[in-house]
């Protein structure tokens, strides 16, 4: 199988989102006065793009590895990060219980006693930014801009959430552990937004190909992080909340930005592809 014909069964999952200004972020401001990451609101030009109607699926990253071989980070270095819970699953302030697990990676998303035999039309998990753009060179793709993103999640009209501004329940995506794990793609037909976009929101967070800087854009660069071995690391955007997303419904706004270390991979992070 060709690079070529790798998307090319899936043509009409593909969104257009043509050229023109985008709004992005809401004017929000903390207790203590100071902006939120997605604060303030400003406008920016984006060029018309193609988005993929649905995020990367376990049977598509499937497909990906048995052509190339490839070995994702949490393969190769032993151990990925997933939430080990508590007794009260569905209270937020409790992102702390994301735990190093050893044997953790896509195919054994819990750890080594898990597996992904029910799940091939789930999202991927456990991928960082290097696994996402090593997908993207196989399948003749990109990872899309945070701005791309929001555009494509929340349309122009100023919503609050892919399906207008009425706050998240638990049917309209799949957030705040009240499922506690991935579910089939496009199971939530509310969390498609504008364009239709099959889990948008909620399911699992998304990768950008974005650094982390603040709002406004081109205010301030971009902000890495040293560590105690003065090893300095990029910190990269991610999008759209999750099944767990800390318990916090409001993450699942599609102007909601987070941000990690680039070589970091979790249990409810995944990606969907573009194209210019």
């Amino acid at each position: 199988m060709t690079r070529e014909t790798v998307l090319s069964p899936r043509t009409e999952q593909w969104v257009v989102v043509e050229a023109g200004p985008f709004t992005i972020g809401l004017d929000e401001k903390k207790s203590d006065g100071r902006h939120a990451s997605w604060s303030p609101a400003h406008t920016v030009h984006v060029d018309t793009f193609s988005i993929s109607r649905t995020p990367v699926s376990v049977a598509e990253f499937a497909r990906f590895v048995a052509e190339t071989g490839h070995r994702t980070l949490a393969e190769r270095q032993g151990y990925s990060y997933v939430w080990v819970g508590g007794e009260d699953t569905t209270t937020a302030g409790q992102d702390h219980l994301w735990w190093k697990i050893d044997g953790a990676y896509w195919q054994a998303p819990r750890g080594p006693e898990s597996d992904v035999a029910d799940k091939a039309d789930h999202p991927v998990t456990h991928v960082d930014y290097a696994d996402c753009l090593a997908y993207c060179e196989w399948s003749g793709t990109r990872l899309p801009t945070e701005v791309e993103w929001e555009k494509a999640a929340r349309g122009t009209d100023g919503r609050m959430y892919p399906w207008g501004d009425t706050p998240p329940t638990p049917d309209s995506c799949n957030h705040s552990m009240f499922v506690g794990d991935t579910t089939p793609i496009g199971s939530y037909p509310d969390a498609g937004g504008p364009h239709g976009l099959a889990d948008i929101v909620g399911n699992v967070w998304e990768w950008t190909s974005s650094l982390w800087q603040r709002y406004p854009f081109g205010s301030t660069e971009p902000r890495v992080i040293v560590t105690k071995s003065g090893t300095r690391l990029e910190l990269g955007v991610f999008r759209g909340g999750s099944f767990f997303n800390d318990c916090t419904p409001r993450w699942v706004s599609p102007t909601t930005r987070c941000y990690t270390p680039r070589n970091y991979s979790c249990y409810d992070l995944g990606f969907r592809v573009c194209r210019s």
